[in-house]
């Protein structure tokens, strides 16, 4: 379950399940400004001091005092690179770019400092995930756009293409045999009425992939099968059938499908393991018999061991190193918050360290006698007040891709070698972002009313002296997995920008905490998630940081329906609250949008919101606008089928019987979330003269 494709983004949503259509296909595509033939920016040699394993810094564009702030266009476009992983010989890098409003691949000859293959999904679906199986063969995933704020849904299809632009083709998905999707695609392998997700890369293997396969006709009750893929032709061979419904699997080092994980009756994932082919799967973990989720990561290289995450009671999920032979645990980190990505050798045979994010982000090495474990620790002693990781490498381990971040720098790229220990600078992910120029966010702690540990962030204006300051409290959406991280953030650096505060809160039921803390917000919509909400509020009022008198409350999708829940609950406390693609009646979750027709949708949303009428609707905004004293803005995608505009119509209607005032946007053209960059320039234009006329914030120095 390893990916050389690394992920430098996430988001959340109210919940995410698996798509299984949408068109998909590849075609050249116009370099976007800036990529021209991808002669990356100037290449700036970081010398390494050998003994200590320093480097100097990239020299960043000097921030003038007599400038305002960055224009709005700085923060509403995207990214230039979303994903970008180097060919096993470090011949090749591959990149996803969005680009007019969608996401290409393009795989660069480094050699040449050409464009040589692009990838381009078509209609509104986008290029998603990326692998590379050999020097020469690259396999994406296509997704299906939501919105500007969801993830896209992956669609279930595969691509291939060579480095060199030949061989594209469709592997598998349903228009794989045959059929016109206006692209110089080919077709080919049988035609599957299924979803693949990618398993496993098979190192040492440059002919197949293992994928994970889900047959959309009997999705709810027959288990996945797990399928070695020829990412030449398009054949697939079954090699193991899940335990259950809703199965994922980890495969070996030699390709064998041992550990499976799938979902029991309450939705708690039970893990499975089997000696090898043909095999039965046996019980290794039930959460239910044993109090702790295990999540299994990846096998080490002797294939005795595996790595997981255990979840611990009331703490932050641990990351171990199992012994399946005789069930021993060796604890590799422990903190106050949930282990992230495990980072890999070169071979992706082992793993040396793990992200975490507890407060800021951090590397933590966990095999500090290994090469590539001294090198990931002199990184971050090359970049300080930033995180250094290491994202993909060549096989083996000249090259290396280097990420370099921090809350105030959305993110660069560099080219490490090993053996000379210099790095080449490459790209930035928002090259027109100037790191000093922006906010600083700090992690924040506080007890909540019953005595609950929260954290979150809190992003303070340049200049001044930190307080009493207009506040914007912007809860995240989900709510439950999702969770704010100390990272750039263009929205609350928008908002810093401009005079304000913004307080981003790990409430309970975020994700990042362990699984009790998720729990905790179980069917607590509107009553002690939204309670931690008001606690947070009120906690920067008392450390001085905002006015009381200035203050507001902002989210989209969950966080839509706190914002509105917050000035039900809390008529005197907020100024003005601003829903975005927002929940506003829960009955409607049950009847509307893409949740409930999802695999489990309607069992997840028995267990987090629960089924009785009279409660839901007293946890509903749109059945209580009798109490909002605050003024209101509400911004709707009229194709949104995560949380549909029934839902924002439904609020409206009870408005204006009301007779309340508010004021609204509604784009017809967009999903979850604004994705064109027109709508989104007009949102926050119009929503940074909401917040003008409600708070008047002064502007930023």
């Amino acid at each position: 379950m390893t990916s050389s494709a690394w992920k430098i983004a996430m988001a959340g949503s109210l919940a995410s399940e698996a798509s299984a259509h949408g068109p998909a296909g590849s075609e050249p595509v116009p370099t976007p400004e800036g990529v021209t033939s991808m002669k990356w920016l100037s290449l700036i040699a970081l010398a390494l001091l050998p003994a200590l394993g320093l480097a100097q810094a990239p020299a960043t564009p000097a921030a003038t005092a007599a400038k305002g702030p960055p224009p709005l266009e700085d923060f509403t476009r995207n990214a230039d690179y979303a994903q970008m992983a180097i060919s096993p010989s470090g011949r090749y890098l591959a990149a996803t770019i969005p680009f007019d409003e969608t996401t290409v691949l393009y795989v660069i000859d480094r050699t040449t400092n050409q464009r040589t293959a692009t990838i381009r999904a078509a209609g509104e679906n986008t290029v998603d995930e990326f692998w590379w199986v050999n020097d020469t063969r690259i396999v994406a995933s296509v997704a299906e756009r939501l919105g500007g704020v969801d993830r896209p849904k992956p669609t279930g299809e595969l691509y291939a293409i060579n480095a060199d632009g030949s061989g594209s083709m469709q592997l598998f998905g349903s228009r794989a045999a045959g059929g016109a999707t206006g692209t110089r695609t080919k077709r080919g392998g049988a035609q599957r009425y299924a979803s693949a997700q990618v398993i496993d890369v098979l190192p040492g293997d440059e002919r197949h992939i293992l994928i994970a396969t889900f047959d959309w006709r009997n999705s709810q009750q027959a288990p996945p099968s797990a399928e070695l893929l020829d990412v030449y032709t398009g054949k697939t061979t079954r090699v193991a059938v899940g335990p259950k419904a809703g199965a994922s699997f980890v495969a070996d080092h030699e390709g064998k499908v041992r550990v499976a994980v799938a979902p029991n009756d309450r939705l708690n994932p039970v893990m499975y393991l089997r000696a090898g082919k043909g095999d039965e799967w046996g019980v290794f973990n039930d959460p239910d018999q044993s109090g702790a989720i295990i999540t299994p990561l990846l096998f080490a290289r002797d294939n005795r061991h595996l790595y997981a995450t255990i979840e611990r009671a009331d703490k932050a999920d641990a990351l171990y190193r199992i012994d399946l032979g005789d069930g021993k645990r060796e604890l590799l980190y422990e903190g106050g918050a949930d282990p992230g990505r495990l980072l890999l050798t070169p071979d992706r045979l082992d793993a040396y360290g793990v992200m975490t994010y507890d407060g800021k982000t951090a590397v933590h090495v966990f095999d500090t006698a290994s090469q590539f474990g001294r090198l990931a620790l002199s990184l971050q002693q090359a970049f300080p007040g930033q995180v250094a990781v290491f994202g993909s490498f060549a096989e083996d381990g000249k090259f290396g891709l280097v990420h370099v971040f921090s809350d105030r720098n959305p993110g660069d790229f560099y080219l490490f070698d090993t053996t000379k220990k210099n790095a080449e600078y490459l790209a930035s992910a928002r090259k027109w972002i100037e790191p000093e120029q922006m906010a600083t966010m700090q992690p924040v702690r506080f007890k909540a009313r019953d005595g609950l540990e929260i954290n979150g962030y809190l992003t303070l204006p340049r200049g001044g002296d930190g307080k009493n300051l207009p506040l914007i409290v912007n809860p995240h959406g989900g709510p439950h997995g999702p969770r704010d991280y100390w990272e750039f953030n263009p929205e609350a650096q928008l908002l810093a920008s401009r005079g304000y505060a913004v307080l981003q809160v790990n409430f309970r039921g975020s994700g990042g905490y362990g699984n009790d803390f998720q729990r905790a917000g179980y069917r607590q919509w509107g009553l002690r998630m939204q309670d931690d909400l008001t606690d947070a509020t009120r906690w920067a009022v008392q450390q001085g940081y905002a006015d009381p008198r200035r203050l507001c409350i902002y989210g989209a999708s969950y966080g839509g329906y706190a914002a509105l829940e917050g000035v039900v609950r809390e008529p005197d406390l907020y100024r003005c609250a601003i829903g975005y693609v927002g929940v506003y009646d829960l009955e409607l979750m049950y009847r509307d949008g893409d949740i409930p027709r999802g695999l489990f949708g309607k069992r997840y949303l028995e267990m987090v919101l629960g089924r009785d009428s009279t409660d839901l609707r007293a946890r509903s905004p749109a059945a209580n606008v009798d109490k909002i004293k605050a003024a209101l803005m509400i911004a709707v995608g009229g194709r949104d089928e995560r949380v549909p505009p029934s839902q924002a119509k439904a609020l409206r209607a009870a408005l204006d019987k009301a007779g309340k005032p508010y004021e609204w946007l509604l784009k017809d053209a967009e999903g979850h979330g604004f994705y064109r960059a027109e709508n989104r320039q007009e949102l926050y234009t119009r929503l940074l003269a909401f917040l003008t006329a409600n708070l008047a914030a002064p502007a930023a120095h």
